[in-house]
């Protein structure tokens, strides 16, 4: 134990009260020791202390120790280990305590030096369970705030966003010709803007399985050319030529709008990501539809694939030297993979670069 922390507190529960001096010698130099002479009071005792460890006789008179651990676990304030004290031939005693939940035994009589270290060990454990637990408590309200936060962000950027848009609109046919670049310029980060709050929104609802996929018979092929068509002016000024090729029946029934937009977000990720060709294969077989999106970027390093697509994955592979990202448009993409059923990977490309590999399988007859 460290000299910051607290000494930990031991139940030491016996009908002997010889043995119970005993052992509370051989602890107190690091740990402090209250008794109980039975299982009663050490019920009682558990629930009153905030006890880190218990030690307790198998066989004493009115409950057995066995007969005790559900209920000293149910009444402490937090994990409890328990230590069982048995006789060195009772071996079925040994099992049910076991099998009751108790963490381990010590044979009779206690060799002095193992029950310091096995209570030591076992404080160890416990301690590094209540942190973790903190952790997570603390991960969860965290979540919970993102997702107020998120919800707040949506509903305050819609609106005037939309606002923005309509003026723009407005405004378009009036725009004088020196002006028109500077014009569309801002249209364009408007419209990226836009997209974000809407990839916020569907990622947040995807995550709490509230939006209900609506899937409309498709041909994946015919959705994919419709989408490079109107990427295609995005697509670093022309800079980048966008190919594709399909093969088989790629009929299938998707939410079309999810698809489109995961799509989209695998074209500009490609964009990014290359000065050349960007290639787009769509598969049909008797299982599904593969959609492939391939560059000649930088790759992706073998540690971070299988990050690449978390929440701000992108953004760690940025900080360790890769492809650049804004953090959401990969993760939407698997989270429409997985609402379809299906799933998305990321591979090494032959000659460099990489592959955007997501599978959407038919459903199921």
């Amino acid at each position: 134990m460290s000299g910051t922390e607290p000494r930990p507190l031991v139940l030491v529960v016996d009908d002997d009260e010889a043995i119970r001096r005993l052992i509370r010698l051989a602890l107190a130099q690091r740990f402090d020791v209250i008794e109980a002479a039975d299982a009663f009071e050490a019920i009682e005792l558990v629930g009153k202390h905030d006890i880190e460890v218990v030690v307790i006789d198998v066989m004493m008179p009115g409950m057995t120790g066995v007969e005790a651990l559900p209920k000293l676990k149910a009444k402490a304030r937090g994990p409890l280990p328990v230590l069982l004290l048995t006789a060195l031939d009772d071996q079925e005693h040994r099992n049910l305590g076991l099998e009751a939940g108790a963490d381990d035994y010590l044979a009779k009589p206690v060799d002095r030096r193992e029950l310091v270290l096995r209570v030591q060990n076992f404080v160890r454990l416990r301690r590094q369970e209540v942190l973790i637990r903190t952790q997570l408590s603390a991960l969860t309200d965290l979540q919970a705030l993102k997702d107020d936060l998120t919800a707040l962000l949506v509903h305050d950027l819609r609106n005037p966003l939309t606002a923005v848009k309509g003026a723009f609109q407005l405004l378009e046919e009036n725009v004088v010709a020196e002006d028109r670049e500077i014009f569309r310029l801002g249209k364009n980060a408007l419209d990226r803007v836009m997209e974000a709050v809407g990839d916020l929104l569907k990622v947040r609802m995807l995550e709490k399985g509230q939006l209900t996929l609506e899937r409309v018979p498709t041909v994946v092929s015919e959705l994919a050319a419709n989408v490079i068509e109107t990427l295609r002016t995005a697509a670093l000024d022309g800079k980048v030529n966008v190919q594709q090729t399909s093969s088989g029946d790629t009929s299938l029934e998707v939410d079309a709008k999810l698809v489109r937009r995961a799509l989209e977000n695998l074209l500009i990720n490609g964009f990014r990501h290359t000065h050349e060709v960007v290639e787009v294969s769509v598969i049909g077989d008797e299982k599904g539809v593969t959609l492939i999106v391939a560059d000649r970027g930088p790759g992706v390093p073998d540690f971070l694939k299988g990050e690449l697509f978390d929440m701000f994955g992108s953004l760690a592979l940025q900080k360790a030297g890769g492809r650049r990202g804004h953090g959401l448009g990969l993760y939407l993409v698997k989270l429409v993979a997985q609402a379809h059923g299906g799933t998305v990977v990321v591979r090494d490309r032959v000659g460099g670069g990489a592959e955007f590999v997501v599978t959407l399988p038919r459903p199921s007859a």
